[in-house]
């Protein structure tokens, strides 16, 4: 009798834990992943750590920043727009195959238009990036990388909308080690004048990786003339504006950053300002790129149901806190050390700067768990009103850091707008569709953020003779405990 019992209690349990542990699997999946592609990025940025030291890790940065923008202006948001239609289309085999080609044609256009744009903007690029027409040739060629990344972009937008998470696992790894393999000699052999080569020859590993994986799936598309493309892919490409206005808004503010830092502190602070921001994003995100890979084609699936996304909301956060919590506190703690590993002693200057963009970053994922919201449930305007808004505010908040304190000051400019962000979009979030977090959420924030903002505060006091270690090791412990237990009940 009392084991039918337990039975019943565990059937009960399963639905409700069925939300958890998908949101789990999904970031533990592409958390290792992350792992793979984590390291061939720091093994990569360390080469360029030793070989050409920050001012080379400074002209990569800034030719990245300018494909990264032109990309998010030409391929209209096609990808992330691409991944909504997908998924929730996902019941009707035929509607889904005719998405994808019309996604597929518009894709095309949009990456030779984004080659000849950036062919076109060439010489004003070098001017505006390094004050100096000698990059116009590095800038041609990287027309190239532009092109190849929407190709990437519409290979992957099928895996994740179908939710072929696996494939897309195995599509990040293998394009990020080709990538990898192909580029250590061209940076050993060519140094600097190689770097432009790099980025064209990782974002072709990416797109033939990708499409080899796509290609596994065995779709048959439907003949389509390009009329029919461009009316059947014309409300994937209304939202994807909508999307790609909001990304060229986030990287024309790493633009502008980046362009301000080098005229007024050089292209070596370039360089440190690059290495902090790639590590926090690199070490944390696992937990993001679930978010974004998964989680959002998942929400796109239940954006109907009030209830159930409200449930998928509170189930990612919480999810998302816990696993973030004792990798935050650990790299905080072993910052300096980490940071003389994975670079050289040259870049000692990030430390400071990025312990508080790994802070930042617990803000962030409590922010981006409800922001998706709206792109889930196809309102465009508000997605964009939630993120031109908080970008108005970065942006000069950012500068005035750097001005005031360096790169400590866009440490502590990063937590000052996540923060505003987070309570901005869970007000309009609220407002508009009386969602919010669980009490259990706001608990769980409010004790791992003190305790993080704890250790932030007394560590430069403890920091002499080591002394901070006696104080950042209980707490890695202290948290590790924390989260294990809350993510069994959750889980199990």
């Amino acid at each position: 009798m009392i084991h039918k019992l337990a039975d019943r209690l565990r059937g009960r349990n399963k639905p409700a834990k069925e939300g958890y542990r998908t949101a789990f699997k999904a970031t533990s999946l592409f958390g290792g992943v992350q792992v793979v592609t984590v390291l061939t990025g720091l093994l990569k940025s360390k080469l360029v750590a030793v070989w050409m030291g920050t001012t080379g890790f400074g002209i990569l940065s800034l030719y990245n920043a300018a494909v990264n923008l032109i990309f998010s202006i030409s391929n209209l948001g096609l990808q992330s727009s691409a991944v909504r239609d997908i998924a929730a289309a996902s019941a009707d085999k035929g509607k889904t195959l005719a998405i994808i080609k019309a996604v597929n044609r518009w894709v095309l256009a949009s990456g030779l238009l984004g080659a000849l744009l950036t062919v076109a903007l060439s010489p004003r690029l070098s001017r505006w990036l390094f004050e100096s027409d000698q990059y116009v040739g590095a800038f041609v060629l990287l027309s190239a990388a532009v092109f190849l990344m929407g190709l990437f972009n519409q290979n992957y937008a099928v895996l994740q909308g179908l939710r072929k998470l696996r494939l897309m696992a195995r599509a990040n790894i293998f394009g990020a080690l080709a990538g990898f393999v192909c580029s250590v000699p061209v940076f050993y052999f060519f140094r600097e004048q190689g770097l432009a080569w790099t980025v064209v020859i990782s974002a072709l590993a990416s797109a033939v990786v990708s499409l080899l994986y796509v290609r596994k799936l065995g779709l048959v598309l439907p003949k389509q003339d390009w009329h029919t493309s461009m009316v059947l892919g014309s409300d994937t490409v209304k939202l994807g504006i909508v999307m790609a206005i909001s990304s060229i808004a986030v990287f024309m503010v790493q633009f502008v950053v980046k362009t301000y830092i080098s005229h007024r502190g050089g292209l070596g602070d370039v360089g440190l300002y690059q290495a902090g921001w790639g590590l926090n994003e690199q070490y944390l995100g696992l937990v993001f790129t679930a978010m974004a890979k998964d989680y959002f084609p998942r929400l796109s699936q239940v954006a109907g149901d009030h209830r159930k996304v409200r449930k998928s909301i509170n189930e990612q956060a919480e999810i998302a806190i816990l696993i973030l919590a004792p990798m935050i506190i650990a790299m905080l703690v072993f910052l300096p050390f980490v940071v003389r590993l994975l670079y050289s002693g040259d870049f000692d200057g990030i430390v400071p700067m990025t312990r508080w963009l790994l802070l930042g970053s617990l803000l962030k994922a409590g922010s981006w768990a409800i922001s998706f919201v709206f792109l889930a449930k196809g309102h465009g305007k508000t997605y964009l009103f939630n993120e031109l808004g908080i970008k108005f505010f970065t942006l000069p908040t950012y500068m005035l850091g750097y001005r005031l304190l360096g790169l400590l000051g866009v440490g502590y400019a990063y937590v000052l707008c996540y923060g505003i962000y987070f309570l901005w979009v869970g007000i309009v979030a609220y407002r508009k569709y009386r969602l919010m977090y669980s009490g259990v959420f706001w608990r769980m924030l409010a004790f791992t953020t003190t305790v993080l903002a704890a250790y932030l505060l007394m560590e430069p006091l403890m920091i002499s003779g080591g002394l901070h270690y006696w104080l950042g090791i209980p707490l890695i412990v202290l948290l590790s405990i924390y989260s294990l237990r809350e993510l069994k009940k959750r889980l199990f």
